[in-house]
């Protein structure tokens, strides 16, 4: 059996594999030693003794997500076009990168998450209510309608409100 001199075995090749993966595609030594069970000390032992070379790997730009993000699968599916994203969605990807900071012991950058991820909920929360209101009114002014036929007007008006109708003599 293959030991070190302090009695630990080592990591087997698959996993060392999967470490030069993460690694070579930016990961830190520190992140990706935590999530293969492998010492800081020997992941840079074997990046020098191997040639696992960062400066070797095709050029990313800074901005760029890292393919693991949650944010490059909404971004995929969006094509870019940032109108068709949900303030949920959005949430959503503020709480798993908050997971991620967690789980790479940056307690400042777990709490920026949440504090995104918290301002995300209570903005959906917010539009919620406000489509809420904006339903009563209708349902309201189209009720006093039956009765009046002016309140068609003041449906059109709440309409124009949330932008989704226009109204005006144009319209």
């Amino acid at each position: 059996m293959d030991e070190d001199a302090q009695g630990r075995r080592p990591a087997p090749d698959e996993v060392w594999a999967a470490v030069r993966e993460d690694y070579l595609a930016g990961r830190s030594a520190p992140e990706c030693a935590r999530r293969h069970g492998v010492s800081v000390g020997a992941l840079r032992a074997r990046a020098a003794r191997d040639g696992w070379r960062r400066a070797d790997q095709p050029w990313t730009p800074a901005d760029r997500l890292d393919p693991w993000d949650e944010g490059v699968d909404l971004e995929t599916r969006v094509g870019g076009d940032l109108d068709q994203v949900e303030v949920r969605e959005l949430a959503y990807v503020a709480h798993r990168r908050m997971l991620r900071a967690v789980m790479r012991g940056d307690a400042a950058e777990a709490l920026r998450w949440r504090r995104v991820e918290r301002t995300l909920v209570e903005v959906e929360a917010e539009e919620a209510r406000d489509s809420e209101r904006l339903d009563a009114i209708r349902w309201r002014l189209a009720d006093d309608a039956q009765d009046d036929p002016g309140a068609v007007d003041a449906i059109d008006a709440v309409d124009a409100m949330d932008g989704v109708f226009e109204s005006g003599p144009d319209h």
